[in-house]
């Protein structure tokens, strides 16, 4: 038995077991969102907004849950590895690998200015054409952004 050490592996592990994420085997906006919301709660958010539009999907809140635990994993991290999370319970991992295994495009907001999870046309510093402005309140100081489309579960990996 031969083993993927590359740094793709997790992805290809979530990818593998979409059928188990979701119902049906399809990659669905809302169950990745609310699963990361969930996360987000158990971090310490106390008010999280979930927004969907033009099939982008955003996670927001006041509070920095992808800045909050003790780890303090880089954004890079989050969203490319498969990341422990026992303070939801002892064989749990963040969700937010759901993002770059099943969507298209997506990005961070943190402190106002944007960070690129993947893909191209998202600008590190122009916030004034993102999909979110506009559809989540601007109060919510940490934004997650991610495209799904009709080819959900054709994600793209981080270089």
């Amino acid at each position: 038995m031969s083993f993927n050490t590359t740094k793709h592996a997790p992805i290809e592990f979530i990818r593998r077991r979409k059928n188990e994420i979701f119902d049906g085997g399809i990659p669905n906006g809302q169950v990745i969102a609310s699963n990361i919301a969930f996360g987000a709660a158990v971090l310490g958010a106390s008010h999280i907004e979930l927004k969907n539009q033009n099939n982008w999907w955003f996670v927001a809140s006041p509070f920095n849950w992808l800045k909050s635990n003790e780890h303090n994993y880089d954004i890079n991290s989050l969203f490319n590895r498969l990341i422990p999370f026992p303070e939801q319970s002892p064989s749990s991992y963040r969700s937010e690998i759901y993002v770059t295994a099943f969507s298209e495009s997506a990005y961070v907001v943190m402190e106002h200015h944007s960070h690129p999870v993947f893909r191209k046309n998202i600008l590190d510093t122009d916030l004034i054409d993102l999909p979110h402005i506009g559809v989540v309140p601007s109060w919510c100081s940490t934004v997650l952004a991610f495209l799904i489309n009709s080819n959900a579960g054709e994600g793209n990996f981080n270089s």
